[in-house]
C-alpha cells in the first residue's frame, strides 16, 4: 500500500489530541461519537482529521486505522 511521496505513517508528527482522535478512529467511533466523548464540536473533530490526514499524507479513516493498528509499521 503506498500512501505517499515519503514513508507517511509517522504517527510521531501527531499532537497529543490528533493521536488521542486517531485511536477512536482505530476503534471504529464516528465524528460525533468522538465529539461527544472529548467535549467537542464535529466540526473540530473534522478539523482535526484533515490536518492528521494532511501530516500523513493519507488519504482516509481506514488508512489512519491501520496505521494506528499496526503501530506505525505499514509495508513501503
Amino acid at each position: 500500500m503506498t500512501v505517499g511521496p515519503q514513508r507517511s505513517g509517522s504517527l510521531d508528527r501527531l499532537t497529543a489530541r490528533e493521536m488521542e482522535i486517531a485511536r477512536l478512529v482505530r476503534d471504529g467511533r464516528t465524528n460525533r461519537q468522538i465529539a461527544r466523548a472529548l467535549g467537542l464540536s464535529t466540526k473540530t473533530v473534522e478539523a482535526h482529521l484533515s490536518r492528521i490526514f494532511a501530516k500523513l499524507s493519507i488519504p482516509s479513516r481506514t488508512v489512519l486505522a491501520v496505521l494506528v493498528t499496526t503501530g506505525d509499521r505499514l509495508a513501503a
